[in-house]
């Protein structure tokens, strides 16, 4: 696959040389492992999207940080990051990417703009999301993190989350019941629940306390 060379002057490979990580932005070099190297692709996919540049390499000397150019020889030699970018996404999109010359510096380093993904991207190499914060990706591996990012990306809602309920709070309660009167064609509370979502893996969903709790108050989540 053939990619788009642009050639830059020195002021922009300054500019880049110089770059802070942020949470927009990240630096690696040649030598990071393709597969690990999907932390950040997923860490800015799922957070507001960013930019890698692979072929910045970053050494102490002095006990200062300082980076040099050092790119991939020619195209064939970034397959094998490249293809890690198929794998996240499978039909090239949320992301395009270009490399980048300039004269009197060694290879092409690749550019990598990821936009934010209305879906949850995965790592490769921990098959676990990562998000973007500040200059750190930051695992999201806990079931708490997960419903955040969830909601977060409009993927799931509040209204839509469970709460930590007893069904009957809202299958055995007045206002259920008067409800069900006027339901055609007729049907028990749990089943009619279940069928309209508002319970969902044996628990009342935040939509079904405030429909039909009878006190939902004392049993949503304060925040």
């Amino acid at each position: 696959m053939s990619i788009k060379v642009e050639k830059i002057n020195y002021e922009q490979v300054s500019q880049i040389l110089s770059s802070e990580e942020s949470h927009f932005l990240d630096l690696k070099s040649i030598d990071i492992k393709p597969a690990k190297l999907t932390r950040s692709i997923s860490a800015f996919a799922n957070a507001s999207g960013g930019e890698v540049y692979i072929g910045i390499d970053e050494t102490e000397i002095d006990g200062k940080n300082q980076r040099t150019w050092r790119g991939f020889a020619d195209q064939e030699d970034a397959n094998a990051h490249l293809q890690v970018f198929q794998e996240l996404f499978p039909l090239g999109q949320y992301y395009s990417y270009t490399f980048l010359s300039c004269d009197g510096y060694i290879g092409l380093v690749l550019q990598v703009e990821i936009n934010k993904n209305r879906e949850i991207v995965k790592a490769l190499d921990k098959p676990i999301p990562y998000l973007r914060l500040g200059a750190q990706n930051l695992p999201q591996d806990t079931e708490k993190k997960l419903a955040r990012l969830r909601l977060d990306k409009g993927i799931d809602s509040f209204e839509t989350s469970t709460v930590k309920a007893d069904i009957e709070v809202i299958t055995n309660s007045l206002p259920i019941l008067n409800f069900m009167l006027r339901v055609i064609p007729s049907a028990e509370p749990e089943q009619w629940l279940k069928k309209q979502q508002l319970i969902i893996n044996g628990k009342p969903t935040v939509a079904g306390v405030l429909l039909f709790s009878e006190e939902p108050q004392a049993l949503l989540p304060k925040s």
